[in-house]
């Protein structure tokens, strides 16, 4: 079904104000899909009288032809120009395909007045009776509840001099459909005027009617089911946000579910499904195979604003990991980060070294909504832990899982798993560490090779001989006779992982070592996006210098099927993958 894009200015501005995002939104669907209307008698330089009747007249015109075309109907709304298309909404009793508001004032006050009598200097201004028929449309329009079950995408500039930010978030309380809210960067009223601005705004506005553009296929609808099934947490978010329904029956681990035969394409089909958000970079370890320590990263902690601004940025990203090059309990507020992301109706899930995590600790995170969380250890001896990880109090994080497990199993399921990078160094110590892990309250231990370059010499995939292959086969054996399933990283972006651990088994047990030169397992450059603590993305998890952009400056879009990222899943999945690639685990 083609589109019918309505675009209505505010009451002192005009049509000009838009042509820049119709414009664009017309080399998307063709001009003949996007009307940038001009309200009645604004075509001179003097402001008409406020009549709204005559307005919302003018935009159900307009609405009327896509209507008869039968097209979905878009209505995007600047300013006053959202309040006229609320009030056209509800004397005519018409639903959008999709709402965007933007910069809509919600209630008018003296201080409101105020601020644009200093918006617009030198700009005709309405006459008084024209003032207080427009605040009492905006006002009214405030108190209105809109019952349609349509998505509403809300948007404000951070800098907005007219409408107060607060005001978005304000509006979300009158509609009971999908709704959104994103504050565009640096930008204020007129968005328009700067070009980062509108291809920011144009992007979000894109992505918006490509959702509901989205029709789910019978193999899609199978998908859904089965992740339900395997997964219950996923039921709630898609009954808040059914448009994600598209992205997590199409990207290759949903497809995986059902045994569909996956495609990698350059360009990606779907937005991301998980994303890695790193809240900290502060960290009270010295990691030796970390990144961390080889970049020299300093400490700096993300903002609850930026955190809940990405969450709408990527609105399809069921899976919410704190995770990155830093420990996420060092920050002061790891349980709002928490909460914020659970209360959105995403899973979410953390990794600790849990030297932070006391029992006051353990049961803010488990209130908060916490689903999963992975403990990192690495050896089972302390003066190993100490050189591996240098600052390490083995004694200590062990009571700490101990005790976050006896707390959530009383409480709630909570995923719990400890992750363990091996290597050469501490391969001796593996059956060890399968006692240790085994004695934790934990499901599951997943294990891996040392990745990056510069660890190459410690790895085992470099070292690997008869005796150690033994050795990691006998201790796959004796994990499995304890109770303790073993996993490979080829699970760590699945769906419903612990209905389906058997599939990830490290059979034969070479898959804990063994490279391969071409891509066989790696998901991420189709459904993972790995967000660091300014916002910028990486490449991939796997490669944390490597950033392609950042959610805050450039527009979505540009960044997950932008050149890079396309270039790279096209190398991927050559004859001829990255290094980077080819040394990795997962890949």
């Amino acid at each position: 079904m083609s589109m019918g894009i309505v675009l209505v200015h505010g009451y002192t501005g005009s049509a000009k104000d838009l042509l820049p995002l119709a414009e664009k939104l017309s080399g998307h669907y063709g001009a003949d899909s996007v009307v940038n209307l001009s309200l009645p008698f604004h075509d001179n330089d003097q402001l008409p009288g406020f009549d709204h009747q005559v307005f919302i007249k003018e935009i159900a015109r307009v609405v009327d032809v896509f209507l008869a075309g039968k097209q979905k109907i878009v209505l995007f709304g600047h300013s006053t120009g959202g309040t006229l298309i609320l009030a056209y909404m509800l004397n005519y009793g018409i639903c959008p395909d999709l709402l965007v508001l933007t910069g809509v004032p919600r209630k008018i006050t003296v201080q409101y007045l105020e601020r644009w009598e200093q918006h617009s200097p030198g700009k005709p201004k309405p006459g008084f009776s024209s003032v207080a028929r427009m605040v009492s449309l905006i006002n009214s329009m405030g108190k209105k509840n809109f019952e349609g079950d349509f998505p509403v995408l809300i948007m404000n500039g951070q800098k907005d001099e007219l409408v107060p930010t607060t005001e978005a978030f304000n509006w979300t309380e009158n509609f009971k459909g999908e709704k959104r809210v994103v504050i565009i960067p640096d930008s204020a009223h007129h968005f328009s005027n700067e070009k980062t601005k509108l291809n920011f705004v144009s992007d979000l506005v894109v992505r918006g009617i490509s959702d509901i553009s989205s029709n789910l296929e019978k193999k899609s609808q199978k998908v859904l089911e089965h992740l339900i099934e395997i997964e219950p947490e996923a039921k709630s978010f898609l009954q808040n946000c059914p448009l994600s329904a598209h992205h997590l029956s199409r990207c290759p681990g949903g497809k995986k579910i059902i045994g569909a035969e996956l495609e990698y394409p350059e360009f990606a089909v779907t937005e991301p499904v998980f994303a890695n958000i790193e809240i900290t970079t502060h960290c009270n370890l010295s990691c030796q195979y970390c990144a961390r320590t080889r970049l020299g990263i300093k400490g700096q902690n993300m903002s609850l604003s930026m955190f809940s601004q990405i969450l709408e940025i990527l609105p399809h990203a069921y899976r919410i990991t704190l995770v990155g090059l830093g420990e996420p309990l060092l920050h002061p507020d790891v349980a709002e980060f928490v909460k914020i992301a659970a209360q959105a109706n995403r899973r979410v899930s953390l990794v600790t070294n849990a030297l932070n995590l006391d029992k006051s600790m353990s049961k803010r995170l488990i209130e908060s909504g916490l689903d999963s969380i992975v403990f990192s250890i690495d050896s089972p001896d302390q003066e190993l832990a100490q050189r591996l990880r240098s600052g390490t109090d083995l004694k200590k994080l062990i009571e700490n899982i101990k005790e976050f497990a006896l707390l959530a199993d009383g409480i709630r399921p909570i995923s719990k798993a400890v992750f363990s990078a091996l290597s050469l160094t501490s391969l001796p110590y593996l059956e060890q560490l399968i006692d240790l892990v085994a004695e934790l309250g934990v499901h599951v231990l997943m294990l891996s090779d040392l990745n990056f370059k510069e660890n190459l010499n410690k790895s085992l995939w470099k070292n690997m001989d008869d005796a150690k292959a033994m050795q990691i086969k006998k201790a796959v054996g004796y994990s499995f006779s304890k109770g303790l399933p073993i996993l490979s990283v080829h699970g760590l972006e699945e769906f419903g992982l612990r209905q389906r651990y058997m599939q990830f088994l490290p059979v034969p047990p070479s898959k804990l070592y063994k490279r391969s030169q071409t891509h066989t397992s790696c998901l991420s450059p189709w459904q993972t996006i790995p967000v660091n603590v300014k916002g910028d993305v990486a490449i991939c998890d796997c490669q944390p210098e490597k950033i392609i952009g950042n959610l805050f400056s450039d527009p979505f879009s540009d960044i997950w099927n932008g050149r890079m990222m396309k270039t790279y899943r096209r190398q991927m999945t050559g004859q001829s993958p990255a290094q980077s690639c080819r040394i990795c685990p997962r890949f």
